[in-house]
């Protein structure tokens, strides 16, 4: 018998919503992947970017058994026909069940079996869709928007709006355009924002609420003019100078601007986030007649 990690992921089918579902877990780089179809066409597909592979009829029980399954601590099942695997899967008492379903009288049995998690990809498709087709800003920011239901979304953008930036997140009052602030993320830094924190050019600011409050505050916290937009494009260059040198520094100095340990100096320490890099770098603000 194979035996596999509890944290190991298992995904039965491999059509277009399983190949999907396969192609994102392997660039998040952090799980094993054993793919189970009965087509060997479908999987040597995914050959390369799963752990494992395994031709076998999902709906067998002493396939799944052979195979380890049990010991996986969660299961995609991404073929529409999945009665019979998920009755399999149940059998072997799989604690996370994460199943396909082509209609809501579909979902209504899955939930009633005992299935965890539903997931409806042609629904969530047209939700997207729809909202993309009627909001000029949703296709605009679409690539950075989550729907989570009720017309609400969350996603994340850069600031870039010198307007905003060097001021204190109370006093941009985010919650006065329908918006809340969730996350605000600096280098390798991610906070629960209070309202002393203090915005910096390069900051990636996660927000949530009605798609067209959302777009709005997308549209304010990306605006920029040229200038702003050289100084971050020359900060970004100058990372791989300071690198790792000022990860510590940098790390210190954000933690103490949300306590509101900071006052403003004429010298303002500016923080642009890259891919796993950070760079500090100290530039005069500008000077207000």
């Amino acid at each position: 018998m194979i035996m596999y990690m509890k944290k190991d992921i298992c995904v039965i089918g491999t059509g277009r919503f399983g190949l999907a579902i396969i192609d994102q877990l392997s660039k998040m780089k952090q799980y094993s992947i054993l793919a189970i179809d009965k087509n060997e066409a479908t999987l040597s597909s995914v050959s390369q970017i799963v752990t494992s592979v395994a031709i076998a009829d999902a709906a067998d029980l002493r396939a799944l058994s052979g195979l380890g399954v049990a010991n996986f601590d969660t299961v995609i099942v991404a073929l529409s026909d999945n009665i019979e695997v998920i009755a399999a899967l149940l059998e072997l008492n799989v604690k996370n069940i994460i199943a396909r379903a082509n209609s809501k009288r579909h979902a209504r049995v899955l939930k009633q079996i005992g299935v965890d998690v539903i997931i409806r990809p042609e629904e969530e498709a047209g939700i997207r869709t729809a909202l993309i087709a009627t909001n000029q800003s949703f296709i605009k920011y679409s690539e950075h928007l989550q729907e989570v239901g009720d017309g609400y979304v969350i996603g994340s953008i850069i600031l870039s709006n010198s307007q905003i930036s060097d001021k204190p997140l109370k006093d941009v009052n985010f919650n006065n355009k329908g918006v809340s602030v969730v996350l605000v993320k600096r280098g390798v830094s991610s906070v629960l924002p209070s309202g002393n924190l203090t915005l910096k050019l390069g900051d990636i600011i996660t927000v949530i609420g009605l798609v067209q409050n959302v777009t709005n505050v997308f549209t304010l916290i990306s605006t920029d003019n040229e200038k702003t937009t050289k100084v971050i494009l020359r900060k970004r260059r100058e990372f791989s100078i300071f690198g790792k040198k000022n990860k510590e520094k940098t790390e210190n100095a954000f933690k103490a601007q949300d306590n509101g340990l900071i006052s403003k100096t004429n010298k303002t320490t500016e923080l642009i986030s890259t891919k796993n890099k950070i760079v500090a770098s100290k530039i005069k603000p500008k000077n207000t007649q």
